[in-house]
Formats: structure tokens, C-alpha cells, sequence
């Protein structure tokens, strides 16, 4: 409670009102949330190149290094919302850093990047980190803005907000105005609002992002509507929302030092009964109070420093805590963080630049701390300050609002003298999304599926006959050539596993089967699955990129000169000639069995009628069933005296009987399309010392067989972390380095770790291309 709350009475033990404070702080801190923001290189890309970003991941309440997860997970997603790139990053305090390789038949078009933790799956997936992107590719004749569409007139779409949500009788209404085209982009225009009779009664003008506001006098049992002419001279009505004779509406205005509240009730409110105001952020209760509603306005002002700079949802209650109107306002007390570089007049062709930073807070005190920096040609990299998702806007407003912003850093640029008159009107016309007071008023609380990660896992479900299945025994065994690994767990009460602490490569794969101690008959095993994808519009930056694809062409056509080019990256489209190839002998159709080498084929026809998949084994030559497993039927070669069990490559899928011996009785020889014996040292000499003791190709129904295919066994490829590339950097102070080169780098410098000292300073150093 503050003393300088104005006209309001409050009592310290309003019960109602404790009540919910105390169900939000529990809320809060029993579940906290995630926020993350990823800073890129540079805002678009063309294919042969990499994606630089740094994460951070913090806190929602306090936006500090959040400790919660060890794992982030990125996407890129391309225009059919399908993924086509994906990133396993191990986040270390707060933060990660990696990259994306763009080596791949992306085409030009509009892109984006997602970046969540496993433990932001628990709420909207519209909290995850989303940010558009173009990428264009170098083969295409076709630039990424060359493509033709028909033009379309653009809908427009006019909604009106009254502050607080009700637009109250009797009153002077602030209206928020939000007009946007069918690209989701604001419209400027111009227009006035008429009663029934056609009286004009107010008029308004939209700004920045299509945005503004004007005042209504609204009068009960009347109809509003906005006329609006068009670009084009053609005119539009839109009507303005129903007056309420009765109700509530809150108003609130901060000015230097100060944030101003008015509460206005219509007439038959003026009861005395007991209304509440909870100002929070993130939340955090910033402020609380109870006044009795005895006259049509109250009003308080409270000292601005008592709120943190960011969004601060201001919502009115009934008695009951029932929310009855809410208005959100940004307090900037611009106390981030200020970057000072020196030496920025070095801009020599292809000689080293020394860049001395220092950082410190809002009094100049030095800040010790972790940053990325990113240092682009200016010249070929067109950037435009507005459109930018900074670590300021995305963390302070867009990651708190619902809907789509546009130019989220125009309300940070200085260079903007109307930002923050912008800023209010964009809250006006957005809604807060963090949590609902409905579900906190009802002590309903968040149900946690995904728990924070603090290390790579591999997790899913059993089920048996479609319930949970606990207690079934689950083995994790690794099919990577060359990593040796078998693991078991066992299901919890609700079938739920998870495989964890796990320290293994990017490129490891496993089979995962389930089994219980008795009926294993409908046993399934169903992995979490990834986030879905929702289809979204593109909201990214307009900028022609034609002539920065250009000059990335130019770029590898330069390194291929040099040989120093990825053979991956194509500059031109290839067609091949050349004499017809005799394709190898395919014994069973879809068979991973690329050379077609075989010693003995068991057909699909050879399987009618078998008791178990080890039944065609007995009459096979060259092979044996001992103790559960298949053996080459020869004399050991080895010291041991035994010879290995032979390889299984089942789909393609090595699998190691001796680290997975019940693997093989979990096929249905009625799923089984064909099997293919390797005996002979010639034929298996291809697959290399993991197939000495022979090699069985088993290829599956793609369709199925009589029975449908074994649901207690799930494969998983590419587990472990994502290998991140190092920044190249070229050194031309050293003569081994190639002078003759025409350097077209458009970063010139990442470097996604720059730690300062306890005196807030650092230095960078790094040689610039050959367009300074």
C-alpha cells in the first residue's frame, strides 16, 4: 500500500483481495516461466551460408539468466511450415550460442526461427521465440523479391479498443484505433464517427503502424460507427463496440514521475460496495488497494519508481475478485545497460581493427558481464532499426503481448521522438497474455507435462491396450557405429520415461524397446514428440534482398577460384551426362542392402506360415540359432574361441544382438518383406568390423503384413547436441594467408562470447574485408 494514493481508503485486512495476491505470488513462484531472446549476425541470409546466434534464456519475473533449463531447441521453419533445419544447443548460464548451416536445397523465400526450451512447452506456445527471415538462394534465377504474385486489394480491418475494455456511458472515453491491411501491416488513414442520426462526434487519424486514438463522449442507447475513405476514394463504415449503461472502466496515465489512475463507475455502481486494483509485472505486485465505489470517479497517483521498467497491467476487481477492467502502460525509467565503442574511425581494406568497449549501468558504473556482438558490411548489409527484435523490445514488450507488433524497436529507437506517445497507443490495442485472472482467481494452476531439462534425454510413454503402462521395463540401446551403449529404465504410475544425463554425440541413433514381465501383447512406446508448427503469416522485414544474393554469389564464386569453396554449395544448376550405370541386383524390394551382395535369400513367400522369425533361420545354409541369436555356422576365427553373433540391419537400422538379444523375437515374420544373408567375407567386408561374424538384412512391410508391425520398438536418429562451427576469421598479418583473395564477407565479425572485466571494459580485434 502507498501513501500517495489519493481519494482511496483501504483496509490492510481485506481478505478477498489478500486472497488473490497470495494465489498469484504461489502461482509465480511455484511455476515459473521462461522468456528467450536470439540475437542473429544479420537480418537475411542466402543459401551456402550459416546462421550465427547467440540465446539468452532468463526469467520471466525478474528477466535474469534463468537456471531452469540446460537445453534449447531451434527450428527453422520454411514458408509450408515444415522444418527444415533443427538444433540441439546446451544452454551455460543463462545462455547458448551456435549456428545454422544453410548447406541444403533450401528455395528463396520467407523463413523463421523458433527457439524454446523443453519446459516453455508447459504453456502458449506463442511464448516461444519467433523471429521472420528471408533467405535467398544463389542458383535461382529468380531473386527472393522477384517473385510475381497478382495483385490483391488489400482488406482492411479497423478494431476499436476503449481503455479498460468497456466503452462506459456518461463518460469521456479514450479510444485506441488499430487499422491494418490483410498483410497484417498498419494503415494510415483518416476518418470521423457518426451517431444514428449522422452527427459527426469525433474524429481521428491513425500513425505510427496504423495506430491512434481519439475521444468519445459515448451516450447510452446509442450506435457509433467510423467512416473511413479509403486510398483508392472508395468509403467503409465500421462500427464502433455497444455503449454499456452499466459498468466499469479504468483509466491510467504516467507522466515523468508519476502513474495516474481513475476509476469510473456508471450510476447504478455508485454503491459503495468494494472494488480492488492489482498493478503487476510479470507477476510481481507492484501495487494493491480497496476503495469503496461512493462517487462516479477515483482516482490515485502513485510515485513511478515503485514499478520496474517494462509492462505494468493495471486491472480493477469486484468483491468477488471477479476482473472487471484492466489497462496495460510501459514505464521506462531507461536504465539498460550503455555500450560505449571506441575506435570506430578504423576502416581499412583488409586491415585489423581494434574495438575498445566499455559497458555500465545507468550511472556509468562498470558492469562485468557476458555479450555477443556482430559486426556487418554496412554497405551490403541493409539494416533497418525499426524492424529489429532487440534484446530490449523482445524481452520488455513484444515477448508480453498477444498478436504480432510491428517494428517492435521503433519504440526503443531515440531517433523516434514520438515513440513513447506510440508506445501507448500500441498497449491500448494489445492484449496481455503472460497468465489469465480467472485461472488465478479459481486457484487453477498450470499442468506440467514437460519438466525443465538440465541435460539432453530421451523420453515418451508406454501404453498398453491404450492406458498408461507402468512399470514396464524400457532398454535404450545406441545403433551408432562405433558408441557402445545400452541403458534401462522402467515406466513411472502414469507409463511416462525418460532417459537423462546423457553425454553423446550429435550424430547418435538408438532403439528404444519396451517390455513387461508378463502379456506383452499391445504394448506401444510413443516418444514426446516436437512442438507442432502453426502456420503463420510472414511479418518480417520488406528490404529487397536481391542484390546482397547477388553479391553472396560473387562471394563463393571468389572462394571457388581459390578451391577454397564447400563443395556443398552450388552456384549453378548441374546437369549430368553420363554412360548409364548397371544398377545392383535388388533381391528384396526396399532393401537397404545397397550392393545387392548376397549368399542366401529368405523370401517373403518362404515366410508364409512361420511360427517366428527364427523359424527360416533352421533352414538356412551358413547360419545358426544359438541361445535367441543368429550365428555364421563356422568355425571361430578368434582367440575367444565363439564367434560374434551377426550384424541385424533392420530398415537400415544397425542393431547389435549381443547389446540387444530380445530385439529380434519382437518381429512379426508376417511384417517382414524379405531377409537377406550375408555369409561370405567378400560380401561383408563393405560393412566393416561390426559385420565380422556376418550380416542380416531384414527389410519390413512398408505397408504392413497380416499383423500390424511391432509398437513396443521406436528408433530415434541425431540425438545428442548439435556441432557448432567456429567463426572463421582470417589473419592477413600472416603471409600463409591468401592476399590475392577479393574478400565479400558480409560479417566481418562474430564473436558470441565477448566477456568484459570487473571495469566494464573489452576489446575485440578482427581484419575487415575487402570493402571496409
Amino acid at each position: 500500500f502507498f501513501s500517495a494514493i489519493v481519494a482511496w481508503g483501504f483496509k490492510i485486512d481485506d481478505t478477498p483481495l489478500q486472497k488473490l495476491l497470495k494465489q498469484l505470488a504461489k502461482i509465480t513462484a511455484s511455476y515459473p516461466q521462461e522468456k528467450i531472446h536470439l540475437q542473429l549476425d544479420k537480418p537475411y541470409y542466402a543459401v551456402g551460408e550459416d546462421i550465427w546466434l547467440k540465446a539468452y534464456i532468463v526469467t520471466a519475473e525478474k528477466n535474469e539468466p534463468s537456471l531452469l533449463s540446460k537445453v534449447l531447441y531451434i527450428d527453422l521453419i520454411d514458408e509450408k511450415n515444415e522444418v527444415r533445419k533443427n538444433l540441439k544447443i546446451p544452454i551455460e548460464n543463462g545462455t547458448a550460442d551456435g549456428n545454422i548451416s544453410l548447406i541444403d536445397s533450401l528455395q528463396t523465400g520467407n523463413y523463421r526461427i523458433r527457439a524454446y526450451t523443453n519446459y516453455m512447452r508447459n504453456y502458449d506456445h506463442d511464448f516461444f521465440f519467433e523471429k521472420f527471415i528471408k533467405i535467398g538462394n544463389v542458383v535461382e534465377t529468380l531473386s527472393a523479391d522477384a517473385k510475381k504474385t497478382k495483385d490483391k486489394k488489400a482488406e482492411l480491418s479497423i478494431q476499436f479498443f476503449p481503455e479498460g475494455g468497456n466503452l462506459l456511458s456518461g463518460i469521456r472515453n479514450k479510444i485506441g484505433i488499430k487499422a491494418v491491411t490483410s498483410d497484417g501491416l498498419g494503415a494510415n488513414l483518416s476518418g470521423y464517427v457518426i451517431n444514428r442520426n449522422k452527427e459527426k462526434v469525433a474524429e481521428f487519424a491513425t500513425e505510427h503502424a496504423g495506430m491512434g486514438i481519439f475521444a468519445l463522449m459515448a451516450q447510452a442507447k446509442e450506435d457509433y460507427s467510423a467512416i473511413v475513405t479509403l486510398t483508392d476514394g472508395s468509403i467503409q463504415s465500421f462500427n464502433l463496440p455497444k455503449v454499456a449503461e452499466s459498468g466499469y472502466a479504468i483509466s491510467v496515465n504516467a507522466t515523468e514521475d508519476k502513474v495516474n489512475i481513475r476509476v469510473f463507475g456508471s450510476a447504478d455502481q455508485v454503491d459503495g460496495k468494494e472494488l480492488s486494483v492489482i498493478a503487476q509485472a510479470n507477476g510481481v505486485v507492484c501495487a494493491s488497494f480497496t476503495s469503496k465505489l461512493d462517487k462516479s470517479v477515483l482516482s490515485a497517483s502513485l510515485d513511478k519508481k515503485s514499478f520496474p521498467t517494462g509492462i505494468i497491467q493495471f486491472t480493477l476487481f469486484n468483491a468477488e475478485n471477479k476482473p472487471l477492467s484492466e489497462r496495460l502502460i510501459f514505464v521506462n525509467h531507461h536504465d539498460e545497460l550503455k555500450i560505449d565503442i571506441k575506435n570506430k574511425e578504423q576502416a581499412n581494406t583488409k586491415k585489423k581493427t581494434t574495438l575498445d568497449l566499455f559497458v555500465g549501468d545507468v550511472s556509468n558504473n562498470p558492469v562485468d558481464g557476458n555479450f555477443s556482438i556482430s559486426v556487418v558490411d554496412a554497405g551490403n548489409v541493409q539494416i533497418n532499426e525499426d524492424d529489429e527484435t532487440t534484446i530490449l523490445s523482445n524481452l520488455l514488450l513484444t515477448s508480453d503481448l498477444k498478436g504480432h507488433i510491428e517494428q517492435p524497436n521503433y519504440y526503443f529507437n531515440t531517433n523516434n521522438p514520438d515513440r513513447e506517445k506510440h508506445l501507448d497507443n500500441l498497449l491500448l490495442t494489445q492484449g496481455w497474455r503472460r497468465f489469465i485472472w480467472a485461472d488465478v482467481a479459481n486457484a487453477k494452476e498450470p499442468e506440467v507435462k514437460f519438466r525443465p531439462e538440465q541435460s539432453l534425454e530421451i523420453s515418451g510413454k508406454i501404453t498398453q491396450f491404450e492406458k498408461p503402462l507402468s512399470n514396464a521395463k524400457v532398454s535404450l540401446i545406441s545403433t551408432t557405429p562405433g558408441l557402445f551403449l545400452k541403458l534401462d529404465t522402467v515406466s513411472d504410475i502414469k507409463g511416462n520415461f525418460v532417459f537423462d544425463r546423457m553425454d553423446i554425440p550429435d550424430s547418435a541413433s538408438f532403439m528404444l524397446q519396451a517390455k513387461t514381465t508378463k502379456d506383452s501383447k499391445d504394448v506401444k512406446i510413443v516418444l514426446n514428440p516436437s512442438p507442432q508448427v502453426t502456420s503463420k503469416a510472414y511479418y518480417g522485414n520488406t528490404i529487397n534482398i536481391a542484390a546482397y544474393v547477388d553479391n553472396t554469389k560473387k562471394m563463393f564464386q571468389e572462394l571457388e577460384k581459390f578451391n577454397m569453396l564447400d563443395k556443398r554449395i552450388l552456384l549453378k544448376t548441374v546437369e549430368i551426362k553420363a554412360k548409364p550405370v548397371l544398377k545392383p541386383k535388388v533381391n528384396v524390394p526396399n532393401s537397404a542392402n545397397a550392393s545387392g551382395a548376397v549368399d542366401y535369400v529368405i523370401t517373403s513367400k518362404m515366410l508364409t506360415g512361420a511360427i517366428n522369425i527364427f523359424s527360416p533361420f533352421y533352414k538356412s545354409p551358413g547360419v545358426i540359432v544359438r541361445n535367441g541369436m543368429i550365428y555364421r555356422n563356422r568355425p571361430p576365427r578368434s582367440l575367444s574361441g565363439a564367434n560374434p553373433p551377426m550384424l541385424l540391419i533392420v530398415d537400415g537400422v544397425q542393431i547389435n544382438q549381443a547389446m540387444m538379444p530380445d530385439y529380434i523375437t519382437s518381429i512379426n515374420p508376417a511384417d517382414v518383406e524379405g531377409i537377406e544373408i550375408l555369409t561370405s567375407d567378400y560380401n561383408v567386408s563393405v560393412l566393416g568390423s561390426d559385420a565380422s561374424g556376418g550380416a542380416v538384412y531384414i527389410t519390413t512391410r512398408k505397408g504392413g503384413g497380416k499383423n500390424p508391425a511391432a509398437t513396443n520398438i521406436a528408433r530415434i536418429k541425431n540425438a545428442g547436441f548439435s556441432v557448432k562451427k567456429e567463426f572463421y576469421k582470417p589473419d592477413y598479418d600472416d603471409p600463409k594467408t591468401n592476399q590475392q583473395l577479393l574478400d565479400l564477407r558480409s560479417t566481418i565479425y562474430w564473436n558470441p562470447n565477448v566477456n568484459t572485466d570487473v571495469s566494464g571494459k573489452a576489446t575485440i580485434k578482427f581484419f575487415n574485408a575487402s570493402s571496409p
